[in-house]
């Protein structure tokens, strides 16, 4: 009895569900995709979406006009060594002065270019 049953289940589900097959509608021709591997679908990583690019580049140039930037970052820098270098003391706090001075004075040059 309860394979007559199981049968007559899986018959009723299997006529119940209607199969549709509809012909696919060929694409209009300005909507074609490539179709296979593309150098796009190649990149590995995180792409930055273009709008963030062009504002980079606009952003990238309107910093060059100004000269500060790695310049100024670098007389923070040793401005902090020589501080760093006097508070060490002995010879590794001179040379780390120095080294300081060096990376200061050159940050310093580039700037007044």
């Amino acid at each position: 009895m309860n394979r007559k049953l199981i049968s007559l289940a899986a018959a009723f589900a299997v006529s119940a569900t209607p199969v549709v097959i509809t012909a696919q509608a060929p694409a209009p021709a300005h909507a074609q995709r490539a179709v296979g591997p593309t150098v796009a679908a190649a990149t590995v990583g995180v792409r930055a979406p273009t709008a963030a690019k062009a504002n980079a580049k606009a952003a990238a140039a309107q910093d060059a006009h100004l000269g500060a930037g790695q310049n100024v970052a670098f007389m923070v820098v040793g401005g902090a060594a020589i501080v760093i270098g006097a508070i060490i003391g002995g010879a590794g706090g001179i040379l780390l002065a120095i080294g300081g001075a060096a990376l200061g004075l050159y940050g310093l040059y580039n700037f007044i270019q």
